[in-house]
């Protein structure tokens, strides 16, 4: 008791060490369960069948070749793509982990129509790749609703390239 006595003398507020140790248990806590869940994480019905293993794991943009976007607009389109892509990967944590530490890779991809786009989107989900389709606006170069890229992951490169890897580069 007299430990005691001679802490609260020195000024130090045992309710301060409780609150910052409550505080650096917690993100311990956090850490390790994070360590442990990146490990341990189960693929759902809707995430991509093999976790990404670091340095694999990879975003392809698929581009509709005929219609003749203009440069501005095909970057534009892949932005939407890539962003609609990032906002799926948020929902397994795994899997945008594994992509933000291996570079976030990107590969840009052509097909020459909307049916071949569609199938691409298709065949992605189909083998439990994350997988969006960009509609757009209409308000420039093309067509309102024109389905003009789709973005296959990001996911393992290895099960991307069985989807996308027959295709040439934009």
């Amino acid at each position: 008791m007299d430990s005691l006595e001679s802490l609260l003398k020195n000024g130090i507020d045992l309710k301060v060490g409780f609150v910052v140790g409550a505080i650096a248990g917690y993100c311990l806590y956090k850490l390790i369960m994070n360590q442990v869940s990146w490990i341990s994480e189960k693929p759902t019905s809707t995430s991509i069948v093999y976790p990404c293993r670091k340095g694999e794991c990879k975003l392809v943009l698929v581009i509709r070749n005929d219609l003749k976007m203009g440069k501005g607009k095909v970057a534009a389109q892949c932005a939407h793509a890539a962003v609609s892509a990032y906002k799926s990967a948020l929902k397994h944590p795994s899997i945008l982990k594994a992509w933000e530490n291996s570079g976030q890779m990107k590969i840009t991809v052509k097909v020459d129509n909307e049916d071949e786009l569609l199938a691409i989107a298709k065949q992605a989900k189909a083998v439990g790749l994350l997988s969006n389709v960009v509609q757009d606006a209409g308000r420039t170069q093309i067509a309102p609703g024109s389905r003009t890229v789709c973005g296959v992951g990001p996911g393992p490169a290895e099960l991307i390239n069985e989807v996308t890897g027959h295709l040439k580069l934009y």
